[in-house]
């Protein structure tokens, strides 16, 4: 968490604040929340501080159900790379 908040993002979202703390603790979750309140980062966060970057195998899966929501966890990968995480993601629909 401290190296997202190294990167600005200091206040999070409603949603943010009540899943990150239960992911955190490996509670298993469902959230309802609008579009743009900031759920791909209320479980992607605690995936990332779960992360061992010493080990070489896979460590999380997200599977998502539609191209949309295949699009923002691209830019998960993206975004990961600020922090110097190269994460593999594979991304496939038949929609496609």
């Amino acid at each position: 968490m401290a190296r997202i908040v190294e990167k600005g993002f200091d206040k999070p979202s409603p949603v943010q604040e009540e899943v990150i703390p239960l992911a955190l603790a490996g509670k298993n979750i469902i959230a309802r929340a609008k579009n743009g309140t900031g759920k791909t980062a209320a479980y992607s966060i605690p995936i990332i501080e779960h992360l061992d970057l010493s080990k070489n195998y896979i460590q999380a899966v997200i599977l998502v159900p539609t191209r949309e929501l295949a699009l923002q966890v691209h830019l998960l990968k993206r975004f990961l790379q600020l922090f110097e995480i190269y994460p593999n993601i594979c991304l496939k629909s038949n929609a496609w």
